[in-house]
Order: structure tokens, then sequence, then C-alpha cells
């Protein structure tokens, strides 16, 4: 249940819930368009790899968590604010708009994503065999691709027993800044009357200043859930597919691990495919960079290994023509 400051005045406080559950219709609406496209998501996602580590262990296909070093469209989380600042020209008999604007970057800058919740993401793409992804993914070329049954993957991943898990969640990433402008702009027009609510009240201090501060954080929080769907469009040719888990931030997210990535602790969370959907990895691609004889005996290796049912997976090679 959604909770605001205490010291909040009770109709502003409502206030505040009532701009959230609007928030949430205008994000589910969106989010509505991208479960619609999703059905047509072709039968094999998948993921990318410099070695075939994922197939030992679990936490290789791990969630890491999001940072403020994921890429994000270029279009940042105050930019509709200032747009709609600089378009209306109220700013200066509305002072308490360009307050508000300085903090919204200010949370995009101090604490951005961390602070709205836990997010842990796996990333997928509908394209197995993209000479970028090979580059930039696949130890230029010479690593692998996994192919993933996307139904049988999803469900093991997004239900329980039958029953769906509310913290998981797939989704296909846009490439629209303008698609993003217009959520982001929405956003912001549903904001806009709550920051000047206090002039027609009594209210100041310490009460004002939990206000204000409330506000910033469920209008940042909201901007930040309607981000994660977008990616920069000079990212398109990914295709790229997302496992989400999202967790609330005012409590610990559960069974997260660390490793470490140059001088940095990375969490992450396992997700144990070869446990819950062993039968859902139809096929192994052999990078286009790769010698094939070496990379296709250590394929057939790992999956005698590693894998229930090896006779199951094919093994195939990029036809993209390649060399390192």
């Amino acid at each position: 249940m959604p909770r605001t400051d205490p010291r909040i005045p009770r109709d502003m406080a409502k206030a505040i819930l009532g701009y959230d559950a609007e928030a949430t219709k205008i994000l589910q609406a969106f989010i509505n368009t991208v479960e619609a496209r999703s059905r047509h998501l072709s039968s094999i996602t998948t993921r990318m790899t410099p070695d075939l580590q994922g197939l030992s262990k679990a936490d290789d296909c791990g969630f890491p968590t999001s940072s403020r070093s994921t890429t994000l469209p270029n279009c940042g989380m105050g930019s509709a604010l200032r747009l709609t600042c600089s378009n209306r020209k109220t700013t200066d008999a509305r002072p308490e708009i360009a307050t508000f604007a300085s903090g919204f970057e200010r949370f995009d800058l101090d604490a951005g994503i961390e602070a709205a919740g836990h997010f842990f993401i796996c990333c997928f793409s509908a394209d197995g065999d993209d000479l970028g992804q090979w580059r930039a993914y696949a130890d230029n070329g010479q690593g692998f691709a996994l192919g993933f049954d996307t139904s049988s993957l999803e469900d093991a991943f997004t239900k329980k027993k039958g029953k769906l898990i509310k913290q998981h969640s797939t989704f296909h990433i846009t490439y629209d800044d303008t698609e993003l402008t217009r959520v982001q702009t929405a956003l912001v027009e549903l904001v806009d009357p709550l920051i000047s609510l206090p002039r027609t009240t009594c209210v100041r201090g310490d009460p004002l200043h939990a206000y204000m501060m409330d506000l910033l954080v469920y209008h940042s929080m909201d901007v930040i859930r309607g981000v994660m769907f977008f990616k920069h469009e000079a990212y398109k040719n990914e295709k790229e597919y997302r496992f989400q888990q999202l967790f609330r931030r005012d409590k610990p997210a559960p069974d997260v691990k660390h490793r470490r990535r140059g001088t940095s602790l990375v969490r992450y969370r396992e997700f144990d495919w070869r446990k819950l959907a062993p039968g859902s990895l139809k096929k192994i691609v052999i990078g286009p960079a790769a010698d094939r004889i070496k990379a296709a005996r250590f394929a057939k290796d790992c999956l005698a290994a590693f894998h229930a049912d090896p006779d199951k997976v094919e093994i195939v090679y990029s036809t993209i023509p390649y060399r390192v």
C-alpha cells in the first residue's frame, strides 16, 4: 500500500496518492501496447556469451542490478519537465516549478534508478545472429549465442506453480524517443497542478517540505518505471527483450549475491533456468569468427557435461562472413 510522510496534511497526501494512481494507469496503458507487440515475438530468444559458462553456472545467467551505467535513452529524466516549463513560460509566476525541476534533476544525478527500487535485469535478443552483438557481447564474434524457447523460459521466470510472480515481468524494449517523451510529458502534465497545490493552503515549514519531497519521489519513481522500457534508437538492431525483477526499495531484495566487475561489486540474483526450464535451450549458435571445429567440440562437451538432454539442442553456425 503506498504511503506518504505522516507530517503531510491528509488532503495533500491524498492528492499525491491520487497522482500516483493516475500515473500508474498511464504507464499500464503503455505497457499494454508493449505486451501486444510481444505476442509476435519469435519463438526463440537468444543471449550472447563469450563462452558457455551459462550451461554450468546459474549465476552467469543471473540478473545484475540496474545502475546508472545502464544504457538509457538520450531523453533524460528531467527533459520532459524542462520542456514543459519552457513552453509554458510559467517559471516567473510559479517559481516552485523551477525548484521542483531542479530537485528532479538532482534525483536523477544523485540517486536515479537505484533510489526507485531494486531492479534486476537479464537481456535477450530476438536476433540470434547480429554482427553488432557478436562484436560487443561475444568476444568479437568468437563466442556463442544461446537460443531459448521464449514461451517455456518466460513461464519458468514469471510463474510459480502456475501463479504469476508479481515482481517478475518480461517485455520488448522500445527504441523511440518520441514515445518516451510522450509518456514523460503525460506524467508531467499530471503532476504539474500538484506542484503549486501548497499555494492554495496555509501549509508551511516541515509539512510543506515533506509534501514536496514525497511528490518529487513519487513522480521520479513513475518516470523511472517508464524509462526502463526504452533504449536509444542507436541500439535498435539489438531487438532487446528483457526479463526484469523489481523489488521495493524500502526492503532488502531477497537472495542477492555479488560478483566483481573491475573495481566494482555488482549485485545480482540467480535465475536457474537449467533447473526450472531445462528444455528451453534449443540451440547454440557458434560465432562468425570462432574456430568452427574447436567451438563445435567445446559446445558438445559442455552439453554432455551440464545439460540434461544434449541431443535435443541444435548446434549451428553464424551465417555472417566475419574475420577478426
